[in-house]
């Protein structure tokens, strides 16, 4: 069977699958990519088994087959000299021939027949949530940097998706820090209450998710949930931990807010990240006076930086991570940012004015002796 496409959509679809790739298996046969040729279309699957990705591309040829190819051809794709590529595919000893131009490949595909069933549930009867794609990568975007990687920490290494009544959030943390993005619509709602997502599954659900205006269905049937665009199903099985209730950490009332410039805040911290040192990466935040007082002292020397705000409150001083203030400084967009200290000891709340349903909550460093 010989296939004629072009090498640029071929290669796209191989590169958001590859992202299901596991990077090491007990399982040898996942670690390649399901081709299914359907009469007008070709479908590449990939899974590690805890995620699911599928991507496919039109062809006219009007075939059937099923390959698993092996996972060197993404790069062979990467660097393929022209923009067609022909496959020509055995299906008697499943072998691939890949060509165009000079170059021509000779893999050694396998039997699907021993690839797992797949996590489709396209076919849901269960209403949907309908969601702009370029929304919905702003809303992960502005959680998920906040989740744990350590996987002591199994119900911190995901983004809790909640839906009651007419307010939809999600929810990310790592003990240290606290990410909640909330919001109002009546019609945005799961058929569970709380849907507990790897935090890896959404990082990688980022890199597929487009910049432009396009529709995206998700879906949820027990203990997967899926997201459905244009030419690709993404779906991941949910965490089973119970996520803790995060509500009473976050104070009713702030002692000191300040109004500053978002970019000129994030340069600052960026500044002094360059001598921070130890685990922490300390810097030492000091309000005074209409005053936004940055410091940081190490071995390699020291640095002070002042910014005007606008303060309502009390003066503070407290210690914090530089990169867990960066971290949520370079996701905003809005040009002012609103910081609310709680207090000595208490937490540093950023939020934005335009979005009052954002709210990311960082603890303080015990004072440096």
């Amino acid at each position: 069977m010989q296939i004629l496409l072009n090498a640029e959509h071929f290669k796209n679809c191989l590169e958001i699958v590859e992202k299901a790739l596991p990077a090491r298996s007990t399982m040898p046969v996942i670690s390649n990519i399901l081709l299914d040729i359907n009469n007008d279309c070709l479908n590449f699957s990939a899974t590690n088994l805890e995620m699911f990705i599928k991507s496919r591309m039109d062809y006219e040829g009007g075939e059937s087959g099923k390959i698993l190819l092996p996972p060197k051809i993404v790069d062979i794709m990467r660097y393929f000299p022209t923009d067609k590529v022909t496959l020509d595919i055995n299906w008697d000893n499943y072998r691939i021939n890949v060509s165009g131009g000079s170059a021509n490949f000779h893999l050694y595909g396998s039997n699907p027949e021993d690839y797992p069933v797949t996590f489709d549930i396209t076919s849901s009867q269960k209403k949907p949530i309908n969601i702009d794609q370029k929304k919905l990568k702003s809303i992960i975007k502005s959680v998920v940097f906040a989740a744990s990687n350590e996987e002591t920490r199994p119900a911190f290494n995901g983004v809790l998706l909640s839906s009651h009544e007419n307010t939809f959030s999600l929810t990310a943390s790592d003990t240290y820090r606290l990410a909640i993005k909330e919001l109002k619509d009546d019609k945005w709602s799961l058929d569970d209450n709380h849907s507990l997502v790897p935090a890896r599954s959404m990082r990688e659900l980022l890199r597929i998710l487009g910049e432009h205006n396009a529709n995206i269905l998700i879906l949820r049937e027990k203990n997967i949930l899926a997201f459905q665009l244009e030419g690709v199903y993404f779906a991941t099985r949910l965490l089973e931990e119970k996520y803790p209730d995060v509500s009473g950490v976050i104070p009713n009332d702030y002692k000191t807010r300040i109004i500053l410039g978002r970019k000129d805040f994030e340069d600052t911290i960026n500044r002094a990240s360059l001598l921070a040192e130890g685990k922490n990466h300390a810097v030492n935040i000091i309000v005074n006076n209409n005053q936004l007082e940055v410091k940081v002292s190490g071995q390699e020397g020291s640095m002070e930086e002042m910014l005007p705000v606008v303060q309502d409150g009390e003066d503070i001083e407290l210690f914090a991570n530089t990169r867990f203030v960066s971290d949520v400084l370079k996701i905003i967009e809005e040009q002012k940012i609103i910081v609310d200290f709680h207090g000595d000891g208490g937490p540093l709340i950023f939020r934005i004015d335009e979005d009052p349903g954002y709210l990311y909550l960082v603890l303080p460093i015990k004072k440096l002796n």
